[in-house]
């Protein structure tokens, strides 16, 4: 444990004037109560409880409330809050217990505000904990005035002798700690890459079996088992990915075989103001059993709780004009009703402007015109003139009448670090209520430190806020310090990737693996995931190969796409006739795409190489959905293991594809073989569970 000498935040008793007046309120299985010193925050499945303390909160109990377990945790003697200032006493707590939702279309949960003093410092603290979800959040504000100095880790750490079993005196300030009661755990830690355009393997993981001397790790998601027990839990920094993060320790964990804390509040020094509150990053934590996948479906269940997901705002069939490479040179109105024209023949249900569209040429436009990158005027964001001389009317009314809704794509103006976001989130609004546009692409976003971090925030709040929870932000993650996987998800979707044939980067298997890869970890459903035009640069690819994107089956490629949301990256009006096949395919996945993502999409079968069978499972209470793949296989059949239970008899049903369906019982290890006709067949069957 942490010497107390060393901090501001130490044990002084339980002693509060809310004592006094004991506090409670519940939302369906949710409750939330501070009654004879301890606070409580609970649902059916996870119960936290901290030592009130003036509001300087200190850890007493984790439980998981579907294990015999009664707890894995030891009651601690400090706060799990520690910030480099020295020796100061809490005053003026507060306790408010309030029902809130991220928008008026997204779930409501409960949320306690805990806030205090330290001197001349407001520390501010919310707990939210949603119903029938196994996990409490913890995010922290400060207000007012510090003047110690902001702590900052070293990227290496000092290895001494082991004979000195003294940990560093290095202050490292952290968000969270877990005190665990044995010392029997094993952690495995996953790093995350954005920056897609550099990166195609974007997730890490390695496993860790902590030491007494402790460790530090740098990664946004921490999963704990303790097989012993039965016992695990899992913590979400909820924060951008590594050094995107503002004032960054560079590690994000520090693990040792009896302690575990969550690093980095994300608040330079010189971000502490007087007059408003600075919000800082936070963090997950959740229960489930030893068994690895139990806790990523837990983890995702939480994830799917920041933004429900509606048939009408979130889910989309989405064409974007940039993906052939003409950049906006064809960009104009009669392209445009060409590409509504043809949208509606494959199927699409939605249209998306890309870079091009705007008065202010950005300096990507294959015009010499094309300028604007880093800050944008007001005019700049008008229809162009000359390529859309009726403005968006004409295109807006065409769609409508074709079922399609016109997005478009967007760049907030960084100068300053985004000085100009309430000019920019009008521009947005004024979209929304003269056009009804509600699907921005947001692009070229740098994190180039906390004030562009807070006054993007700010923007995307506001637009929100204006629209009433309608609009749906595309965030790329694709170059630059942007976001990440875990943090601003609450505003929409990810554009994961920009890929090419022109360049010969475009390998459909690539697709499918980073969509795969990712989905162990955060909902597929929140990903767009490209289709390209797969007859353009064959000459890009090498003779016979036999993974190239002309080599593999259109119908194929797209249904690779389903466990996120299909992107066509593409002009669609481009497409050869042959392209237009696919109509009854997306016409079917149309009518299952809610349900199919409305579970809990988990990656099966292998990774994938182009060579080999694998898919994804959407689970669900006793039925569910699977999406397999076989590729440049020659077995006809494939075991897969599957999340069904053992020995159980499952009926499937082929839905669309090239299975068929088929009655079977999972083997002892979950495993079911499943069978496509030929290389570079797939199959979607949804699926019953009879036992």
């Amino acid at each position: 444990m942490r010497k107390l000498v060393l901090f501001f935040l130490f044990f002084t008793g339980f002693s509060s004037s809310l004592q006094l007046n004991a506090q409670s309120l519940s939302l369906r299985d949710c409750k939330v109560e501070l009654k004879n010193g301890i606070l409580s925050v609970e649902n059916n499945k996870v119960k936290q409880t901290f030592g009130w303390n003036s509001g300087q909160l200190i850890p007493l109990e984790l439980k998981d409330k579907n294990s015999v377990e009664d707890t894995f945790i030891l009651p601690q003697e400090e706060t799990d809050l520690l910030i480099n200032i020295t020796k100061a006493t809490a005053k003026n707590d507060t306790l408010s217990i309030t029902v809130e939702r991220l928008s008026p279309l997204d779930p409501e949960f409960l949320r306690a505000t805990i806030m205090f003093n330290l001197n001349d410092l407001n520390i501010k603290r919310t707990i939210d904990i949603f119903p029938n979800t196994s996990a409490v959040t913890h995010t922290f504000y400060l207000k007012g005035k510090t003047t110690t100095g902001s702590a900052r880790a070293k990227k290496d750490q000092t290895l001494s002798m082991i004979e000195s079993n003294e940990q560093s005196d290095d202050f490292l300030p952290t968000i969270g700690n877990i005190a665990l009661e044995n010392p029997h755990w094993q952690f495995e830690v996953i790093h995350f890459k954005e920056a897609t355009d550099y990166h195609n393997t974007l997730t890490h993981s390695y496993t860790i079996s902590a030491y007494s001397k402790a460790e530090l790790v740098s990664g946004n998601l921490l999963i704990a088992t303790n097989s012993l027990k039965n016992q695990g839990f899992y913590i979400i920094k909820e924060s951008p990915l590594g050094e995107s993060q503002s004032n960054y320790l560079f590690k994000d964990f520090k693990l040792s075989r009896n302690e575990v804390s969550v690093l980095g509040l994300g608040i330079p020094e010189d971000h502490i103001f007087e007059d408003y509150w600075t919000k800082g990053y936070g963090y997950t934590i959740g229960v489930g059993t030893s068994k690895k996948n139990t806790l990523f479906f837990h983890a995702k269940t939480y994830q799917k709780q920041k933004r429900a997901l509606l048939k009408d705002r979130d889910e989309m069939i989405l064409a974007n004009t940039w993906g052939d490479r003409s950049k906006d040179s064809r960009m104009n109105e009669a392209f445009i009703l060409e590409e509504i024209q043809a949208g509606k023949r494959l199927g699409i249900t939605h249209l998306q402007l890309d870079d091009g569209w705007q008065q202010g040429l950005s300096k990507n436009s294959a015009s010499k015109q094309g300028k604007q990158w880093d800050d944008w005027h007001k005019d700049d964001w008008q229809p162009h003139k000359e390529r859309f001389p009726n403005g968006f009317e004409n295109i807006i009314k065409t769609a409508d009448a074709s079922g399609i809704e016109i997005c478009l794509w967007f760049n907030p103006s960084k100068k300053n670090n985004y000085e100009n976001w309430e000019r920019d989130a009008d521009i947005l609004i004024d979209f929304y209520n003269t056009y009804g546009i509600k699907v921005f692409k947001i692009d070229g976003i740098e994190l180039t430190g906390k004030t562009a971090e807070l006054n993007l925030r700010k923007f995307f709040n506001k637009v929100q806020k204006a629209t009433e929870g309608h609009m749906v932000f595309n965030l790329d993650v694709t170059a630059g310090r942007r976001m990440g996987y875990f943090y601003f998800l609450e505003y929409g979707n990810l554009f994961m990737e920009n890929r090419y044939t022109d360049w010969g980067n475009y390998y459909p298997h690539h697709t499918l693996r980073n969509l795969w890869m990712l989905s162990k970890y955060i909902p597929a459903e929140k990903i767009q995931v490209e289709f390209l035009n797969k007859w353009r640069n064959t000459n890009k690819y090498q003779q016979n190969d036999p993974l190239a994107p002309l080599n593999i089956p259109f119908e194929y490629q797209v249904a690779s796409t389903f466990a996120g949301q299909p992107l066509a990256w593409t002009e669609v009006s481009q497409l050869p006739e042959e392209a237009f096949g696919i109509q009854d395919l997306l016409k079917s996945y149309k009518d299952i795409q809610r349900d199919f993502h409305s579970g809990l999409i988990m990656p099966i079968g292998q990774e994938p190489n182009g060579l080999n069978w694998s898919g994804f499972q959407s689970v669900g209470d006793k039925k569910g959905y699977v999406l397999i793949f076989r590729a440049y296989s020659d077995h006809v059949d494939k075991k897969i293991k599957t999340h069904l239970p053992a020995s159980t008899s499952v009926v499937f049903k082929a839905a669309f594809g090239d299975g068929k369906s088929f009655d079977t019982k999972t083997d002892k290890e979950g495993f079911i073989e499943f069978s496509l006709p030929e290389p570079f067949s797939f199959g979607m069957f949804s699926y019953e569970v009879l036992d």
